[in-house]
């Protein structure tokens, strides 16, 4: 377990790149391990995030609206269970209570 642990954290880094859409410019933030498996997730994780922010700030976006959404977005076919699986992960953290800990939590 600690030579996971370790062997991730020496194959972190961080690099932003900006990609320019019509007149707005998207800033984004990749994260690289050494570990495949953790990359691929984070990768489906980003791109579930994208596709729920496109959909709107509300919480609990149907799953009509999601694959709508996911559809139209043309992201390769091979990556739609991964992509579906991490927006089922980030809606089910965002609807835990935690407004307690938070004024105004980020639903996305």
């Amino acid at each position: 377990m600690l030579s996971l642990i370790k062997k991730i954290l020496n194959g972190t880094t961080t690099t932003t790149s900006t990609e320019s859409v019509g007149e707005k410019e998207i800033k984004m933030i990749k994260i690289k391990t050494n570990v495949p498996e953790i990359d691929l997730e984070n990768e489906s994780l980003f791109k579930a995030s994208m596709l729920l922010e496109q959909i709107g700030n509300e919480p609990n976006p149907t799953a009509t609206q999601f694959y709508l959404e996911l559809i139209e977005s043309e992201l390769p076919l091979e990556d739609h269970e991964n992509i579906t699986l991490a927006a089922i992960s980030i809606e089910t953290m965002m609807n835990l209570d935690l407004v307690e800990q938070w004024e105004e939590p980020t639903i996305h």
